[in-house]
């Protein structure tokens, strides 16, 4: 097993949209890459920060076919790539059905839940528990009493504790993450940043040994990115 005191903790923002089918399959290869760095004796902290694709969106979102058929080009494009998707999800162990999906989904709310655990073990089954609701259940997580439910079961509170949670969130910390993504240039989803450097810039909350990735990467790139921002650190 490898030393640890040789190897510094790598500090990984991921940048996703909940509403992005790729970055849940992300989500699920980077477990894989996190269980085989902890196998190696290696640590990697994640850090969940939101992203949206479409923030234009109404707050209850809009049919999902008439919002996605346009973008690929037609229904029939739209299904098979819809399908391609589906596809490389069952590859890794997920059920996604866009059949299921009535809606393009504005995340804000949804991400403003998510984000209220930031700092709390229980944020990243809460994060996937979202993505579940939306890609694999067909939930309408624009609808604040399903992000509460959703919220609640994941995490282990009650849906009052949640609906408390989120009445004292300061949204200017939901603003402020969506304005760093465009600061650092973050403009497709899913994007790692994995760094390990000490000389951490307050503004942007990472050092100079920072190094970033998009798409939702296997396993062994992720590891190579883990290794790459250790090496930048040590350079």
């Amino acid at each position: 097993m490898t030393d640890t005191t040789t190897s510094p903790t790598v500090r990984l923002d991921m940048w996703a949209d909940i509403a992005c089918p790729w970055c849940f399959i992300g989500q699920v290869k980077l477990d894989a890459a996190i269980e085989a760095e902890r196998a190696e004796g290696r640590a990697v902290d994640v850090r969940h920060r939101p992203f949206q694709l479409n923030p234009s969106l109404p707050p209850s979102g809009v049919d999902a076919a008439e919002h996605f058929a346009p973008i690929f080009g037609g229904e029939e494009r739209m299904r098979e790539a819809f399908a391609r998707t589906e596809g490389i999800a069952r590859d890794v162990g997920l059920a996604i059905d866009h059949a299921a999906m009535t809606k393009a989904a504005n995340t804000r709310y949804a991400h403003a839940v998510v984000l209220s655990y930031d700092g709390d073990p229980r944020q990243r089954a809460v994060l996937m528990a979202m993505y579940s609701a939306y890609f694999e259940q067909g939930r309408d997580i624009t609808d604040h009493g399903v992000v509460h439910q959703v919220a609640a079961h994941a995490s282990g509170e009650s849906v009052d504790e949640v609906v408390s949670r989120i009445a004292a969130f300061d949204l200017a910390a939901l603003d402020a993450s969506f304005a760093l993504g465009r600061e650092l240039g973050v403009s497709a989803v899913p994007t790692f940043v994995a760094d390990a450097g000490a000389d951490v810039d307050p503004d942007v909350e990472l050092s100079a040994a920072a190094v970033a990735v998009q798409g939702a990467q296997d396993a062994a790139t992720l590891q190579q990115v883990f290794a790459e921002a250790r090496r930048r650190a040590a350079a």
